[in-house]
């Protein structure tokens, strides 16, 4: 439903028009501050505003905002990676990281022919994209559409406010890394959560609302709709109720001026440079396990913005569920290249916001560093024609990559 000016409305309908979408006018606005609604030019609602929006009986709810780590060990979640490449390859078959092209390719993925980027991308198209590009039928000039989201349950079990912003980081970095200007996006909110009569359920949901306000804020990205789920509980074998984790389910809708300037995840060619671009050294507080988003963070996408739009990005793609080794993988997995990391200071398995793995032609790196003038950037890799991740003293055949992440372990 929109609200449009008289003057307006033929330029709306040549644009409904465009897209083979049914435009009609069902009514207008007027200063007597009724809602009146005929059927067969009979009224069947006649109602005041005032009564309309202030006379229903509010519901007063109580919420316990409480610490939701309180029974967990802060202990077992520090215990030291002995074996590098089996909890890397158990991670990629993992049902959170594994691929989804079981559900993918039952869908529509392709949109008419107008996908640029699709959801399973790189030399075999089983890499997963970390958004799609859509080239709307009809529409003029190189415009594209960019789809991506953001998501993470493990994070609201924990802490629903820093889940918030960082599914919303998420969102919009899987949408900055395949082309969308920062500056130009938009998001949605779906929030699946337990009973909130429940005060510490409702507690969550009010953290999240409030993770979702300041994480909007912090990157000046609106907020265009949303819904909710609510009462997500069952009973279990134990005879109680239980709810599922608090759920924030964040859509990023992006926009692209030339959609021949995407940019998919799929290593691209041997002897490339591979950066980290964002800080992977944010403190974690000593009572939760969810990263922060450090402060820098737009800045860095912008940053990267610029750096796509001038050509100096081969390949791109976001550190989330499973942290650097992980996107290494992924990258190795879509190019059947392989890549040599340099450790960096934190576990190649701890999960960050804010940071991105960035392929980058020799001939380019200065021109790419110089785009990011005092923001976390280090230089960490490299792409190898022999298909082996090489990361912390181990050889990962880029095969067992493949194999691990195409084959989901089922839980």
């Amino acid at each position: 439903m929109l609200a449009v000016a008289p003057e307006n409305i033929p330029a709306l309908q040549e644009l409904c028009d465009t897209f083979d979408t049914e435009l009609t006018d069902i009514g207008s606005i007027t200063g007597n501050h009724r809602l009146i609604v005929r059927y067969n030019r009979s009224p069947v609602v006649d109602m005041d505003n005032e009564f309309l929006h202030e006379g229903i009986p509010q519901r007063k709810l109580s919420a316990v905002i409480s610490n939701q780590l309180s029974e967990e060990k802060i202990e077992n979640r520090k215990s030291q990676i002995v074996n590098i490449k089996e909890t890397l390859l158990n991670l990629l078959s993992s049902p959170n990281i594994a691929s989804k092209a079981s559900v993918i390719r039952i869908y529509d993925h392709e949109i008419q022919g107008g996908t640029v980027v699709k959801p399973l991308t790189g030399v075999e198209a089983d890499a997963p994209s970390d958004a799609t590009v859509i080239k709307p039928i009809g529409t003029k000039g190189m415009k594209g559409i960019v789809l991506s989201n953001g998501i993470n349950p493990e994070y609201g079990k924990r802490d629903a406010y820093r889940m918030a912003f960082a599914v919303i980081d998420e969102a919009i970095r899987n949408a900055v890394a395949v082309g969308a200007d920062p500056e130009r996006i938009a998001i949605l909110d779906n929030f699946c959560w337990g009973d909130p009569l429940r005060p510490e359920t409702l507690g969550s949901l009010v953290e999240a609302a409030r993770g979702c306000h300041d994480a909007a804020l912090f990157y000046g990205t609106p907020f265009i709709s949303g819904k909710d789920s609510l009462n997500n509980e069952y009973l279990g074998t134990d005879g109680q109720r239980h709810a599922i984790p608090p759920t924030l389910l964040i859509s990023a809708l992006g926009m692209m001026d030339d959609i021949t300037k995407s940019v998919t995840m799929d290593l691209k060619e041997a002897g490339n440079v591979v950066y980290l671009v964002g800080s992977d050294q944010l403190p974690v507080n000593s009572d939760q396990s969810v990263p922060d988003v450090g402060k820098e963070t737009p800045q860095v996408y912008r940053a990267l913005h610029r750096a796509i739009q001038n050509g100096l990005v081969r390949s791109c793609h976001d550190l989330s569920e499973g942290g650097l080794a992980v996107a290494a993988a992924e990258m190795c997995i879509g190019g059947r290249l392989g890549m040599t990391v340099v450790p960096t200071k934190v576990s190649v398995f701890t999960e960050v916001n804010g940071c991105l793995l960035v392929e980058v032609s020799p001939e380019k790196a200065s021109a790419f560093e110089s785009q990011f003038a005092n923001l976390p950037i280090t230089k960490i890799g490299n792409v190898t024609s022999e298909p082996i991740l090489k990361i912390v003293n181990e050889e990962i055949p880029v095969s067992d990559l493949v194999h691990a992440f195409n084959n989901p372990k089922h839980s």
